[in-house]
């Protein structure tokens, strides 16, 4: 490698670190670990430990008799919280998260990635994963089942082992339901081009626990939770298919307890910031466009990969494709299960693609760097607010708004308090949550999609 070349390397590995880096602090110094359904989780976490420590006190809640998807970052923030104070568990896990990242993404662009482009690959793919949209959602079970999904895609081979891929099946399985059904995809697309027992033997216990969560949500009635909105009509499902990807750009505007946004009286910030996340996914767009032609032409540039993992990612992307645009918004109690198909479909694309992604990382590696520090940036300057004696996190809209038939006009509602309506993150909107973990208060259960499936607010409480 050229001496220009290490310099630049030196570049993208620094500008990464320091986007970790202000992150941790940014974790640390808030007051807790504020990201919109994180609160809840955590909460749910405190919940488990009681059942294990003090079950009468949470006699009115009802966990699962059975395995259920979602359930494994609940169960290490429940382990955290048995070791650390819970706020300090959250904030803990999150860290964790962080740092597993770094290591999947590590592994992943030293197979897929030359080593000339390498550093900056990782900048743009840990911004477009790790810190993706979902993250600063708060959806630590599809983030954790993504981080595991990540590793595998980096480890796996033709003669990978059945006990390796039951390990993988089985955890992803009990991360996040609809991770597991894109891991099902790839290697069902794999055994269908080529039968593989060592495939055939590692899904079947991860297999069996499906069967068994199926079952068990049947005998127990329980139906899939919706949550905010729902699509109005064609029109509405086409604008929100065409412009939801450009929620994976770098840019984020975090919303104040009041409504308002950090960059509410800041159009210098917030246009140049909305203006980056769409040309950064048009970029992806176009790279998922190019790498399938030269896919389909015979073009791909030559690769230390099979025929067979290469076909088998390349069918997989078109059906992730096929799913995006056809999913519902509501899917067996996921909202919009369509879009958590899109990184495993970029992650797939690098791996198709090899040196054909070079271009495009390049020239989106310094948009992507600059607006994720800025991003990244504006959370700490945020968390930092939250250490004042007189700063409340309580938001001021309630944390649950009723279901409306049209998520246009949802997110209208929702963001009433703002002059902006886009890429919004109500980081506090579940703030109250923290008082309640604080207060040892445990009322209510907003999601009923992991290892809480009910609550009773009649029943006797302690």
């Amino acid at each position: 490698m050229a001496r220009s070349n290490y310099t630049q390397a030196f570049l993208y590995k620094f500008l990464l670190m320091a986007l970790i880096f202000l992150l941790v602090a940014a974790l640390i110094i808030g007051r807790a670990p504020y990201m919109h359904d994180f609160a809840e989780w955590l909460y749910q976490g405190q919940i488990i430990k009681r059942f294990i420590v003090d079950p009468a006190a949470v006699s009115q809640f009802t966990m699962a008799n059975y395995p259920v998807p979602n359930s494994l970052a609940s169960a290490l923030l429940t382990g955290l919280s048995l070791l650390l104070a819970p706020i300090w568990a959250g904030k803990v896990f999150l860290l964790l998260m962080l740092l597993g990242w770094y290591g999947a993404i590590s592994l992943f662009t030293r197979r897929f990635v030359d080593v000339r482009w390498r550093a900056e690959a990782m900048l743009v793919l840990y911004a477009s994963t790790a810190l993706a949209t979902f993250f600063w959602y708060g959806f630590v079970s599809y983030q954790l089942a993504l981080l595991l999904l990540t590793w595998f895609f980096a480890i796996y081979r033709e003669d990978t082992k059945a006990h390796v891929i039951a390990a993988f099946a089985v955890v992803i399985f009990f991360s996040h339901a609809v991770i597991f059904l894109l891991f099902g995809l790839f290697l069902g697309v794999r055994i269908l081009l080529k039968w593989d027992w060592s495939v055939v033997i590692g899904l079947v216990p991860a297999t069996f626990f499906s069967l068994w969560f199926l079952l068990g949500r049947h005998l127990a009635n329980v139906e899939p939770q919706r949550i905010d909105a729902s699509w109005n009509g064609l029109r509405e499902a086409l604008i929100y298919k065409a412009g939801y990807p450009a929620m994976l750009g770098p840019f984020k505007n975090f919303l104040l307890p009041d409504g308002t946004s950090v960059f509410e009286n800041h159009a210098w910030i917030y246009w140049p910031g909305f203006i980056t996340n769409f040309a950064v996914v048009g970029t992806f767009g176009l790279l998922v466009l190019v790498v399938l032609w030269k896919y389909s032409k015979k073009e791909l540039p030559d690769s230390d990969e099979t025929t067979l993992l290469r076909n088998s990612w390349a069918i997989s992307i078109a059906v992730m494709i096929v799913f995006y645009l056809f999913a519902p918004y509501h899917f067996f109690g996921v909202v919009n299960a369509g879009g958590r198909a899109l990184v495993p479909l970029l992650l797939m694309i690098f791996m198709l693609g090899g040196e054909v992604a070079r271009p495009f990382v390049r020239a989106m590696v310094w948009p992507v760097a600059i607006v994720a520090l800025l991003t990244i940036g504006s959370y700490f300057y945020l968390m930092l607010q939250t250490r004042q004696p007189d700063f409340s996190a309580l938001a001021k809209s309630a944390v649950s708004m009723s279901p409306s038939d049209s998520v246009l006009d949802f997110n209208e509602r929702l963001y009433a308090s703002t002059r902006y309506k886009y890429f919004n993150y109500r980081v506090f909107a579940f703030a109250r949550r923290f008082d309640q973990i604080e207060s040892e208060q445990f009322h209510g259960l907003t999601f009923r999609h992991a290892m809480l499936i009910e609550y009773q607010a009649e029943s006797k409480q302690r």
